[in-house]
């Protein structure tokens, strides 16, 4: 059974379908990137998949369950939709105290879990002051404070400088691949999701356009190009070429179609080439996505 599941779902406004048939699952200790166009569905998922939002049909559900039915919702799945739902007269460690009493958690992990995103010098300052990275960081603390394996985050690299964007890629590198757990990203940010996540779910005007590995998906069915680096590249490239190679050549660079890294290390050997960089260049997340959201047409 997968951590989350999204089965058939579809969500109407009125004549507007917000979501339309969706389905896709994540798995835990993957970070799966849900990405779309603004308007395309993915905060109507996500609050269907939080009890927010009511479906029409379909379902949506966290370890097999749907959100209201979870006896410990703040154990079991941590979420960020918003970096603004705070009472701003609260201090961060009092609004967090409060969510510990209501949870039945012990009053630690407040402190614990300021800690974690960073807050701590900050602990006993108003949220009215903060600034909206600081308010971010604070959401993320709220999901973390019940120690869930399931978490659920709505663009939260909004608001964070250069370094915050930074801790946060660790931030759920650490949740997934660490700690095991199931991280869901929705997110605008092309660039930074594409180092992150493991998968990739697409949708546009509410229905589903492409999901799989984010490796399957940028390769799209283009021949990977190995990049290889050596300070011999006259030496190496007729070797690579009588091996069936096709090499476009840059100075100590060649970029290499048609043979994989493991035949290009070999012939290397064989010609007593010495690389100093072989590595699979990787495709372009924002090219596809536009190609398949229809982004990219005027």
């Amino acid at each position: 059974m997968s951590a989350i599941e999204i089965r058939d779902l579809s969500k109407s406004f009125g004549p507007v379908r917000a979501v339309d048939g969706v389905s896709f699952t994540v798995d835990s200790g993957t970070i799966t990137g849900y990405l779309g166009p603004n308007g395309a569905g993915k905060t109507t998922t996500l609050r269907s998949l939080l009890g927010l939002v009511t479906a029409d049909s379909g379902s949506a559900l966290v370890n097999g369950r749907r959100y209201v039915e979870l006896a410990h919702p703040l154990s079991e799945v941590g979420a960020v939709l918003e970096a603004t739902n705070f009472h701003p007269g609260r201090t961060a460690y009092n609004h967090l105290r409060v969510l510990c009493t209501a949870a039945g958690l012990p009053r630690r992990r407040a402190d614990e879990a300021l800690e974690h995103v960073g807050l701590s010098d900050v602990a006993g300052k108003r949220v009215q002051g903060f600034s909206l990275g600081m308010r971010q960081r604070l959401a993320l603390a709220t999901a973390l404070i019940g120690e869930p394996r399931v978490y659920i985050l709505d663009e939260p690299a909004n608001g964070l400088d250069p370094a915050g964007i930074q801790w946060l890629r660790g931030f759920m590198r650490h949740l997934a691949h660490d700690k095991g757990a199931a991280v869901l990203v929705s997110s605008h940010v092309l660039a930074e999701v594409e180092q992150i996540v493991d998968n990739v779910v697409i949708i546009a005007k509410g229905r589903l356009v492409r999901q799989g590995s984010l490796a399957d998906l940028v390769a799209n069915g283009e021949t990977p190009v190995i990049r290889v680096r050596t300070a011999k590249p006259d030496a190496l490239r007729p070797a690579l070429e009588r091996h069936g190679g096709v090499v476009e050549a840059d100075g100590e660079v060649l970029r290499v179609r048609g043979l994989d890294v493991d035949r290009i290390g070999g012939i290397a050997l064989d010609e007593r080439v010495v690389l100093t960089e072989i590595t699979q260049e990787r495709g372009d997340l924002q090219r596809v996505f536009l190609e398949l959201t229809g982004e990219g047409q005027a």
